[in-house]
């Protein structure tokens, strides 16, 4: 079998175990939150946030390539629009399973298109405050929004709620690593770091996690480290989540699967 740098494997069968493995590494903080959704949505959110982790490996050739430019991650992004849209074998062992995802309905497949739209934007980054919006709302907002529609939300004003606890996440992130992002060569916030936490704080308050219903607060437990990184500085920039943060998220995540249980995954 081959690897993709630390990527996911070329060939062979993707396992349980492998995949949730990966995604714990390359994606700790929704890893962290996927472990408290319903075991019968797991492993497609599972795949879900692989095939995240995929397309922002893929922007990795436009930051170290100065030749090349964005031109080697823009093709690797239209690979998988191509996959996703059947017009090219899905000869990546990730493929299969998220277009069985496709094919069951867990997903739809404007999210997952919405969410490599936002991948292509950030290799043509613009400094407009507008294209930005819309590229957290696709891009971290699509992923969250995908996890809703995995548990079954179909209220597209719920949607939109989860897409915006998506984006505060995103934007929660880039504040905490905001040092280290402007060394990165990664596209970032077109503005300071004060307009930055103000975006972020705007995403949180349009998700109004409180008002959810129980299958929506499920899906936003990113929130939680939202709320938390865009309380505080950028002191933690490459730092790993501390015991706090863990714990927060793991609280929430309890109380959300307890409401949800008792819901009896209401119709939405």
């Amino acid at each position: 079998m081959t690897k993709d740098g630390q990527g996911m494997r070329q060939e062979g069968a993707l396992t349980a175990d492998y995949l949730a493995e990966s995604v714990r590494r390359a994606d700790p903080d929704r890893a962290l939150c996927a472990r408290f959704l319903p075991a019968s949505v797991r492993a497609d959110v599972g795949v879900l946030l692989a095939f995240h982790t995929e397309l922002t490996r893929a922007l990795a050739p436009a930051r170290s390539a100065a030749i090349a430019g964005p031109i080697a991650g823009l093709i690797r992004l239209q690979w998988w629009r191509d996959v996703l849209e059947g017009a090219r074998t899905p000869d990546h062992e990730l493929a299969p399973p998220l277009l069985s995802a496709l094919e069951r309905g867990i997903f739809c497949r404007e999210t997952l298109l919405r969410i490599l739209s936002a991948r292509e934007a950030e290799l043509d980054p613009q400094p407009d405050i507008r294209i930005w919006r819309k590229m957290m709302q696709d891009g971290a907002g699509g992923v969250q929004r995908a996890v809703g529609e995995a548990l079954g939300v179909q209220d597209e004003s719920i949607l939109v709620r989860l897409e915006a606890c998506g984006a505060a996440y995103g934007t929660g992130a880039m504040l905490r690593h905001w040092p280290r992002l402007q060394l990165s060569g990664r596209y970032l916030f077109p503005g300071d770091e004060v307009g930055l936490r103000q975006e972020g704080e705007a995403f949180l308050a349009a998700c109004d996690v409180a008002s959810l219903p129980p299958a929506g607060r499920l899906a936003v437990l990113p929130a939680v480290l939202a709320e938390r990184d865009l309380a505080r500085n950028s002191a933690q920039a490459g730092q790993p989540r501390g015991l706090g943060d863990r714990l927060a998220v793991m609280r929430a995540g309890w109380k959300a699967a307890r409401a949800f249980q008792r819901s009896g995954a209401a119709a939405l």
